[in-house]
């Protein structure tokens, strides 16, 4: 036998040992119910959860009228009202002796990981309710915009297309600490299907909604494997390259956790390079030109900044070698910019983290946290809303007392 005959005839017993293999491999995936993710479609409801869907101004936003049990992180029942907002029913027109506040923010106000009755915003609206200068002369309606996920772009649009419809008197800009600033950076946010802001030549914030025209594939680089750039027919009759692409994106998920805690630690640092100095001008320049927006329209603006889960835990010791870890020299870096910020522009910011820190190191507890997830870590519970919704209260009602109080 020659060479070549050799060849061809070991080639072809390769072949078909691995054409065996791969059917054998489809016989036993399927036979075992072993499932994976078929490939991603050409059109793509753009959502965090089943609650939200697309939307091509905002990116996403909640589905008007959805509702059902959550048990992700924290365990609630999620009812969104029929304008698409996680809230009870409300008139658009402002009822008569009506004191409104709109709540402006991510998953921190969206807060489906408690019960309506337990988030900040809804405690507020009691607390506010029996200030000195309410109580017995109006009403309080305290309505929340929180949509999870949404940076500060996000959040400026929804004052522009949905807050204003219902004329309120405060609105309050909640900011997440941990990834606000990286929401509004194209280079640094990984999830690209969202309006960013830009500076263009003039100088001017102007919208970029480029986003509208990206294909599902490469809206998120962490949500799609390499199999997606396979041809359809091949992934999506192929059990093996599913269940390849299920391990692939199991991957990314637990690599995307570790990334994400190295980038967040640069927030707490003054920026280094040109892409960090960019992402706080824009969101320094977003913030401005929402409270601009909220004077415009002769109402009060307050930003509250929600503090990241390192820097308000209670064990002192794991919070430094945090900070040592990751090379943090103040914690409270961020906090104090915005601060400075709003000396400058002429707003307050009123900054919950230290005020956490302070509670949860005399108590030992934790104010982020749940049971059936990360011990004092992601989102508020019960008790991190009952906080916040007593120092936001504390300082929506001086504020308005100060207001009541006769000029000399």
């Amino acid at each position: 036998m020659s060479k070549l005959k050799t060849l061809g005839v070991n080639l072809g017993l390769t072949l078909g040992g691995l054409l065996m293999g791969v059917v054998i491999g489809e016989i036993g995936l399927r036979v075992a119910r072993v499932e994976g993710y078929p490939k991603i479609g050409d059109v793509v409801d753009s959502a965090p959860t089943r609650f939200h869907t697309s939307d091509r101004d905002l990116g996403w936003k909640l589905k008007p009228g959805v509702s059902g049990e959550w048990n992700g992180e924290g365990v609630s029942f999620v009812q969104v009202n029929s304008d698409g907002l996680r809230d009870r029913e409300h008139t658009k027109t402002k009822p008569p002796n009506t004191l409104r506040v709109a709540v402006l923010g991510d998953s921190f106000t969206e807060a489906i990981q408690v019960p309506v009755e337990q988030t900040f915003w809804s405690k507020l609206e009691r607390k506010l309710g029996n200030c000195g200068a309410v109580k017995g002369r109006k009403k309080v309606e305290v309505i929340n915009f929180g949509v999870q996920g949404y940076g500060t772009a996000q959040e400026l649009m929804m004052l522009r297309k949905k807050v204003w419809d219902y004329s309120p008197d405060i609105v309050v800009l909640a900011f997440f600490i941990g990834n606000d600033v990286i929401n509004n950076s194209p280079q640094l946010e990984y999830d690209h299907y969202r309006p960013f802001f830009v500076y263009d030549a003039s100088g001017k914030l102007v919208p970029d909604m480029s986003f509208r025209n990206l294909p599902p594939i490469a809206r998120n680089e962490r949500a799609v494997s390499f199999v997606d750039r396979m041809p359809s027919f091949l992934v999506n009759n192929s059990r093996i390259l599913q269940v390849i692409k299920k391990v692939d994106l199991d991957r990314k998920k637990r690599q995307l956790s570790g990334d994400f805690t190295a980038l967040s630690s640069q927030n707490f640092n003054p920026p280094q390079d040109a892409v960090w100095k960019d992402a706080w001008r824009v969101t320094e320049g977003l913030i401005v030109t929402m409270r601009n927006e909220v004077v415009q329209k002769k109402a009060d603006f307050l930003v509250v900044t929600i503090g990241d889960p390192m820097q308000v835990l209670g064990d002192v010791k794991v919070r430094k070698d945090l900070m040592t870890k990751h090379n943090i020299q103040d914690l409270y870096y961020p906090d104090r910019r915005l601060e400075k910020l709003g000396e400058r522009e002429g707003f307050r910011v009123l900054n919950l983290a230290e005020q956490f820190k302070g509670y949860t190191e005399k108590y030992q507890v934790c104010a982020h946290g749940f049971e059936n997830s990360i011990p004092c870590g992601g989102h508020w519970n019960e008790l991190g809303h009952r906080l916040a919704s007593i120092l936001i209260n504390r300082n929506l009602c001086e504020n308005l007392q100060q207001s009541q109080v006769p000029k000399k």
